[in-house]
């Protein structure tokens, strides 16, 4: 997966989580120049089988085979257990940045809110460049500032859209060394689908068809990034409690502080129907021993009355 450069970027102005990333990269490397070889016990049947071949090539039987064997299976343990304890060293730097993460994620949120500050900002200066232009052709016809404060454009899209992908991968619980998704991971999914840490009480049934596009793709368009920076609201939220907060208040039913009315309905017992009785209809016969019940009684007809399948005489 390629780097997420506003990512980087936030973790990195934290000096906790900077530092635990550091500490996690030089323990990665100390790993790669761990001493790789056969296990111990395959050292030592290496020592063992030479010797059997030897003997059964000329009759000739290798000195000291057993300390032979016996030096090769401590020297391969010694380099497992130096592998072994490299590899601790990278699974605990792992479990001190997921505890920077997970104490010091709202400082990197709060460094991406000032990043969304900025591109807007910039996007605001290079929109009225180009004026009422709106695609690459009006901006060549223009020419003079239009055409880089176009190209800017299609730098801060790429800037705006790193800056959301970052944000959700802050508001996530960050995962357990060796463990799979958490949680957190289906919330930000929710969260998402509601339109939730864009634009503050933004109702997505409310929004515009390409701003819910973008939403939901992740994908942000010129369109989106014009949007987005002329609404007062737009935020990178610090917390999961403040996507909460931003929840409740765009819910359509929390306009009115009402709560939705959930009591189930009661609905009339449905009259019970007889089942239909045609004349070529035979009373169910489970016993061959025993008399042929009667014929029912019909009480419907059909177009066609023969029966369909053998019954008892």
């Amino acid at each position: 997966m390629t780097p997420n450069p506003e990512l980087t970027a936030a973790r990195a102005a934290v000096p906790q989580i900077a530092a635990a990333e550091k500490q996690l990269q030089a323990a990665k490397d100390l790993l790669t120049k761990a001493p790789v070889g056969d296990s111990p016990e395959a050292a030592r049947e290496a020592v063992i089988e030479r010797a059997a071949d030897a003997f059964l090539a000329d009759g000739t039987w290798p000195k000291q085979v057993g300390q032979d064997a016996a030096k090769a299976y401590a020297e391969a343990d010694a380099a497992l257990i130096e592998r072994q304890a490299r590899q601790r060293v990278v699974t605990r730097a792992e479990w001190t940045l997921h505890d920077a993460l997970t104490d010091h994620s709202s400082a990197a949120l709060e460094h991406l809110g000032k990043r969304l500050e900025e591109v807007l900002s910039a996007a605001r200066s290079a929109f009225e460049a180009i004026g009422g232009a709106r695609t690459a052709e009006d901006v060549i016809e223009a020419g003079g500032d239009a055409v880089a404060a176009w190209t800017r454009l299609r730098e801060l899209t790429t800037d705006l859209e790193n800056i959301r992908r970052a944000q959700w991968v802050l508001l996530a619980a960050p995962r357990t060394p060796g463990g799979s998704a958490s949680d957190a991971d289906t919330r930000v999914h929710v969260w998402k689908r509601a339109a939730a840490g864009h634009v503050r009480g933004l109702n997505r049934s409310e929004a515009p068809a390409f701003v819910r596009e973008a939403i939901t793709t992740g994908r942000v368009t010129l369109e989106f990034l014009r949007w987005t920076a002329t609404q007062e609201g737009a935020f990178v939220p610090a917390s999961d409690d403040e996507v909460e907060a931003d929840i409740a208040v765009s819910r359509p039913d929390a306009y009115d502080g009402e709560a939705r009315d959930i009591t189930p309905a009661e609905l009339p017992a449905r009259e019970h129907r007889p089942s239909k009785v045609f004349s070529h209809s035979v009373a169910p016969h489970l016993d061959a021993s025993q008399p042929t019940p009667a014929k029912p009684i019909p009480n419907a007809t059909v177009s066609d009355p023969a029966p369909s399948v053998p019954h008892y005489a």
